[in-house]
């Protein structure tokens, strides 16, 4: 089902509009390699993947090496869309979206109703930082984040296409977090930020993914059957970062708006 947009999902339409097909592609870098794979004869391919510096876009080139003596070789290209947290200056001018463009570009693909009253307000511009603090009681070394409309079972047992980062699996709605013990209890910190917040560098291991939750509101679920709300997200429905710090006295979740983009392991 596709995912209701939001104002990053018009800023980015409008970024790559923008650009059109006449993209910046640095000449320097065409045709460094920077992946490699198999044809179905067995041949290298050699890969580069370079983003235009105004939209994000990838122009993806292929080409096999050249056999020596070879004067020259062809080299093949197609454009990819980006992750929309690649796109140059995407937060920026999400803020500069209005109501009327929201309205316009969620009517285009298919949700004449608008945004739903009781998904969480866009407050991306005037809500605060927001600590909590939990004791989890965890089972069998898991506890989730869910959207309010999403259940335990859309990420247990974790599916195939899951996006990991280590500690963390998601798919849109739910994540699984894996914490340094198997049962008991869990001192759980909850940081909710508008704006990225910086890593916690006390904690020993550190990773972050992203997650889109579909009406801004979530809940952390416990695998003994507590559900515990949290505030409404900063940014409504959408996608947001989630960072994870374990260490064994305890751990650090943050979350805040960002768009979505590849995981990572900070530490």
């Amino acid at each position: 089902m596709t995912p209701l947009p939001n104002r990053d999902d018009v800023a980015m339409e409008q970024i790559l509009r923008a650009c059109g097909h006449d993209h910046d592609i640095p000449d320097e870098n065409r045709l460094e390699v920077t992946a490699t794979e198999t044809d179905e004869n067995g041949r290298t391919v050699n890969i580069n993947h370079t983003a235009c510096r105004r939209c994000g876009m990838i122009q993806v080139s292929r080409w096999q090496p050249p056999e020596p003596d070879t004067r020259g070789f062809v080299v093949m290209s197609t454009f990819e869309r980006p992750e929309p947290g690649d796109v140059p200056g995407l937060a920026e001018r999400a803020l500069q979206v209005t109501d009327a463009e929201l309205a316009d570009f969620i009517a285009a693909r298919g949700f004449p109703g608008g945004v739903p009253a009781d998904f969480a307000p866009d407050r991306r511009t005037t809500a605060s930082v927001e600590h909590l603090d939990h004791t989890l009681r965890i089972r069998a070394g898991q506890f989730a984040l869910l959207d309010r409309t999403r259940s335990v079972g859309d990420i247990l047992p974790v599916p195939a296409y899951a996006e990991s980062a280590d500690l963390i699996d998601a798919v849109p709605g739910a994540a699984l977090f894996w914490p340094p013990i198997h049962d008991g209890e869990l001192a759980l910190s909850v940081t909710i930020s508008p704006t990225p917040p910086e890593p916690d560098r006390s904690y020993d291991r550190i990773v972050e993914l992203s997650c889109r939750f579909g009406t801004g509101h979530a809940v952390l679920h416990e695998l003994a059957g507590r559900k515990l709300p949290l505030p409404p997200l900063p940014a409504g429905h959408g996608d947001y970062r989630l960072r994870f710090h374990t260490k064994p006295s305890g751990c650090l979740l943050q979350i805040w708006n960002q768009p979505r983009t590849k995981p990572n392991i900070l530490r």
